[in-house]
């Protein structure tokens, strides 16, 4: 396997920077669904009296995973069993309304690529990968359990890009030759530009795994992680935000702990 890479962390860089206590809610900072977010993180405040406001968006994924002042988070489930599982708490994960996504919260990545191929012929020597970060459950964890095995070598090239955004773009440029894109980031790409996904192919699926956690600093309390349960529970239950809940492809908020993401990794995953 040869690697290269363009950029850095499983995000997308150029947020200003952010003091003080704060929320940063969603994966990618997809401009078309800020609005949506807004509308779900303000109903959330509105039940819980301590929650800050409104979302703030950094853009670093990685840095506001390490921030103590981000209070309330999304977070990928590798890196929070292996790097966060003792400064996050889980509060729950978002059901989601996708191809191949079950109602308890979890779904299956889509292998895509600019080529009408077999998974066999797109997991061979000289075939290019581009991944947006070597920690991502989703990008590379699941491209490699899908076609070699996790924790296997991939035969080919391997291009880490930063984010997923960075990965179908360079699929649509026709750049690289496969790619693994979880399938709510890839539904929000495709409604905020559907001519860039128009020439790409779903070849296979990953494992069934956790979407990404809504996860509380582990500063937040016991009683502070359950009004954010009750919260989240009730917010996606509210019919008044129903034209941003379908928007944001969100069906519903399921309880799920670090356990869930512990025992939901793909067979083979180390978690230490």
């Amino acid at each position: 396997m040869r690697e290269s890479h363009v950029g850095s962390g499983d995000g997308e860089s150029g947020g200003a920077a952010v003091s003080g206590p704060h929320v940063e809610l969603g994966m990618y900072p997809f401009e078309s669904f800020a609005w949506a977010w807004d509308e779900l993180w303000s109903a959330v405040t509105d039940r819980v009296a301590w929650a800050p406001g409104p979302l703030t968006r950094s853009g670093d994924l990685h840095a506001r995973w390490r921030d103590d002042a981000c209070l309330v988070t999304h977070v990928c489930g590798a890196p929070l069993v292996v790097e966060h599982r003792d400064d996050l708490r889980v509060v729950g994960a978002f059901s989601l309304d996708v191809p191949d996504a079950t109602p308890d919260a979890h779904y299956r990545t889509l292998l895509l690529s600019p080529h009408d191929r077999s998974i066999d012929a797109l997991a061979a020597p000289g075939i290019r990968a581009v991944v947006n970060s070597a920690d991502s459950l989703s990008g590379w964890i699941s491209l490699l359990a899908a076609t070699v095995g996790a924790g296997g070598t991939w035969p080919g090239d391997v291009e880490f890009t930063g984010s997923h955004v960075a990965s179908v773009h360079s699929l649509a440029r026709g750049e690289a030759d496969i790619a693994s894109i979880d399938p709510w980031s890839f539904a929000l790409m495709a409604a905020e530009n559907p001519d860039l996904v128009g020439g790409l192919h779903v070849v296979g699926t990953g494992p069934l795994v956790p979407t990404p956690a809504v996860a509380a600093r582990h500063t937040c309390t016991e009683s502070q992680v359950a009004e954010l349960r009750d919260a989240f529970d009730d917010a996606t239950s509210d019919p008044a935000l129903g034209a941003a809940l379908t928007a944001l492809r969100i069906t519903g908020f399921v309880r799920l702990t670090l356990d869930d993401y512990l025992t939901g990794m793909p067979p083979g995953f180390d978690r230490n």
